[in-house]
């Protein structure tokens, strides 16, 4: 059975309207020794509010049923762009540069087991080339949090988690066995 918590083609659609605007900011907490925020990331286009969410969402992974962390981007308003932690204060960072190109990384995850095979998909993250050439990143990076961690700079796929923390994830598990592939779309 394939389980998959991929993207959906209307959410597809709203990441290739933004391309050739201008990412104009983002707003999330302020990070906390780590480049990493909870839940809720509000990014800005043409002045057009959108946000990022990583939610848990019950879904059969595998042998099992498990919370895991589904990443979404919905068009939204201003007020509905809100901290998840208690007492928390969003704060805006400025990015203003046009959007070349985003590409969507896609992982897709296999556990072979008595010889049947359980697949589980998912999107964990997005990656903004901008016209200056710098690169946002937005990834989850371990499929049961709701955490995002947000990075700039230049190659950031090479900074997202690697796929051997799946393969290591059932390096124990005697009997089963893991593959996994990543998958990049490229939007432009």
């Amino acid at each position: 059975m394939d389980i998959s918590t991929i993207i959906s083609e209307n959410e597809m659609n709203i990441l290739k309207n933004m391309i050739g605007k201008t990412f104009n900011k983002y707003k999330c907490d302020p990070f906390i020794n780590s480049p990493m925020v909870y839940g809720i990331v509000g990014i800005y286009i043409d002045g057009q509010p959108f946000k990022f969410t990583s939610l848990l969402k019950e879904v059969k992974r595998f042998l099992t049923r498990d919370d895991v962390a589904e990443f979404k981007i919905t068009e939204t308003t201003d007020n509905n762009i809100k901290t998840f932690m208690d007492n928390g204060q969003l704060i805006e960072t400025p990015v203003n540069s046009k959007i070349k190109s985003i590409s969507i990384v896609n992982d897709f995850q296999t556990v072979t087991y008595n010889g049947e095979n359980y697949e589980f998909s998912s999107t964990v993250g997005f990656i903004f080339m901008l016209e200056d050439s710098r690169e946002i990143s937005f990834e989850i990076g371990t499929w049961f949090s709701e955490m995002i961690t947000i990075q700039r700079g230049y190659n950031l796929i090479e900074k997202f988690t690697p796929t051997d923390d799946f393969l290591e994830e059932w390096q124990e598990c005697e009997g089963y066995t893991p593959t996994i592939r990543r998958e990049i779309t490229v939007i432009e």
